[in-house]
């Protein structure tokens, strides 16, 4: 098991380093982190660095997890999946493994990107480590859905586009009508879009939490089916 495992991750290294769209995904955040600050340089905010970090936040994992897509869609254009699937791997070990940088890489910004901005975690709050942690697994997973729905990696960019765009651009519409804010509630980025703005105050009892479990639920599910239904890997 663990030996699949390293071999998978490993694999998923080489493809990420052999691939340089994806290095200027991996750095497009932080890229976008620089932009904002030069646009506000010279607003008289106070609070000008939570601003960036509230909309940054949601573009890493969008960036992120938009390279799933292309590695497996590679993977399923040279008849990879097919030699994994008869060399024993698993679906959850082959999940795990897409999942395995896109997730670490996540996590690393989620922490640096405060330092870098001199925005305390104190004043971000446990409540800012989980809604960041489980809404970064949905939106993985819904890109993981689309590329193993894909046979080509053309077809699997274009189809997680709309993925992208939508964790791009919610946080954004709910800063800008009431009635489209009570709308993205109901979405994977509600729980996001409603403590953003003010962590502390957030309550993890709050109904748009719960909605996000359901997300990540719904999304694993998704996940599951998507790889019987195609008949990836075991």
């Amino acid at each position: 098991m663990f030996k699949r495992m390293r071999a998978l991750i490993w694999s998923r290294k080489e493809m990420i380093l052999a691939n340089k769209p994806i290095i200027v995904n991996i750095f497009m955040p932080f890229l976008l982190v620089l932009l904002y600050q030069f646009m506000y340089k010279n607003l008289k905010m106070q609070n000008t660095n939570e601003v960036i970090l509230y909309l940054v936040s949601p573009m890493i994992p969008a960036l992120i997890g938009y390279i799933m897509p292309t590695l497996v869609a590679e993977e399923a254009e040279k008849n990879n999946q097919r030699s994994l699937r008869l060399a024993g791997v698993k679906s959850w070990e082959y999940v795990l493994a897409s999942l395995f940088f896109p997730f670490i890489l996540n996590v690393l910004y989620m922490f640096l990107l405060p330092l870098y901005l001199e925005v305390k975690f104190a004043d971000l709050g446990l409540s800012y480590v989980i809604i960041m942690l489980l809404t970064s697994l949905v939106v993985f997973l819904l890109f993981l859905m689309v590329a193993l729905l894909t046979d080509t990696q053309a077809r699997a960019t274009i189809l997680a586009m709309p993925v992208m765009m939508l964790t791009f651009l919610l946080p954004l519409f709910s800063m800008m009508d009431k009635g489209i804010e009570k709308f993205i509630a109901y979405t994977y980025m509600g729980a996001y879009t409603r403590a953003g703005t003010d962590w502390l105050s957030y309550q993890l009892t709050d109904k748009s939490f719960w909605i996000l479990l359901i997300w990540l639920l719904l999304s694993l599910a998704g996940v599951i089916w998507a790889t019987k239904h195609k008949q990836i890997i075991r």
